[in-house]
């Protein structure tokens, strides 16, 4: 029971920070528009990114391009690498597929929000991964617990190629609503397993 509840601790935590981070910079958009310390300036990093390539000599086209591939590869690799750990029961792993997810949602972040999200988030992903093992799962309801990155990885390989951020910050609240229900419909044993998780 104690694992129990500290997991369900650590994941409301990872959730706040994905909340608060997104949110800072629609509820403040002042935020968005200050100068950064390099003297350009702070846009969502799947913006900015691309603009700083450009200045290197890369088409600004391609390098909107590569950067959108480059999301969408971190994205799924992030599902992936969830979905076996779950399998394997390995907490590292996990870990790392936790943080490339956090990843490719940092994009619908300002390039310093999105810095410091990725250290906090790197912190709690480190903390649960040290406290927390996870039991090794059959593969379906490894699926089923991962659900949030693999929804929002089908999400932005269907949508980012219309380059609005909107509807992959749509894709990500409908992929954690979906994620939220189908763990709601299990049996309580297969919850408990969802959680998966002993202290270490």
């Amino acid at each position: 029971m104690r694992s129990d509840r500290l997991v369900i601790i650590l994941e409301a935590i990872i959730v706040l920070l994905y909340a608060l981070f997104l949110a800072v910079p629609r509820v403040y958009p002042a935020v968005a528009t200050d100068t950064s310390p390099s003297g350009g300036t702070a846009t969502l990093a799947w913006l900015a990114l691309p603009v700083q390539l450009s200045r290197h000599g890369v088409s600004l086209e391609y390098a909107t391009f590569a950067v959108t591939i480059g999301g969408l590869v971190v994205a799924v690799i992030a599902a992936l690498l969830s979905i076996l750990a779950r399998r394997r029961g390995s907490a590292p792993l996990w870990a790392a597929g936790s943080w490339l997810f956090g990843a490719s949602v940092a994009l619908l972040m300002p390039v310093w929000i999105a810095v410091g999200f990725l250290g906090a988030l790197l912190l709690v992903i480190t903390v649960r991964s040290r406290l927390v093992r996870l039991r090794p799962m059959p593969l379906l309801r490894s699926v089923l617990c991962e659900l949030w990155p693999l929804g929002y990885a089908v999400g932005f390989a269907i949508v980012a190629w219309r380059y609005n951020p909107q509807l992959l910050l749509q894709s990500l609240l409908i992929a954690f609503g979906a994620s939220l229900v189908t763990r709601a419909m299990l049996p309580a044993a297969a919850q408990t397993q969802i959680g998966g998780s002993q202290t270490a």
